[in-house]
């Protein structure tokens, strides 16, 4: 059985968010890195055992996407929305936040 380093995976994804933020003009790197951290431990046990299941090849890349894109609605951006970003500038940084999540996942797989 394979392993993968979560916690190397949680710092990608923490700062993959941030920079996003920062890519998409928004002052608030670490309400967006927050945000980040919220939905990653929403999500933490499943992760942990979807990304298991995909390095062991129980799950296609397919199916662990599904999943992920599944838990989209745990993604609440609360911090960025408190502090005054907009609704389209906060919704397109949570689908960049769970494609980074994504890509940060199979990267490690």
């Amino acid at each position: 059985m394979a392993t993968f380093n979560f916690d190397q995976f949680l710092d990608a994804v923490k700062n993959g968010v941030g920079d996003l933020a920062k890519n998409e003009g928004v002052e608030y790197i670490e309400a967006a890195r927050s945000d980040g951290q919220d939905f990653l431990n929403a999500i933490k046990h499943d992760l942990v055992v979807w990304m298991q299941q995909l390095t062991d090849g129980l799950l296609s890349q397919d199916e662990f996407e599904f999943l992920v894109n599944g838990k989209r609605d745990l993604a609440k951006m609360e911090a960025l929305t408190q502090a005054g970003v907009g609704a389209a500038k906060v919704d397109k940084i949570r689908s960049g936040a769970i494609n980074i999540v994504l890509t940060s996942a199979l990267a490690l797989i």
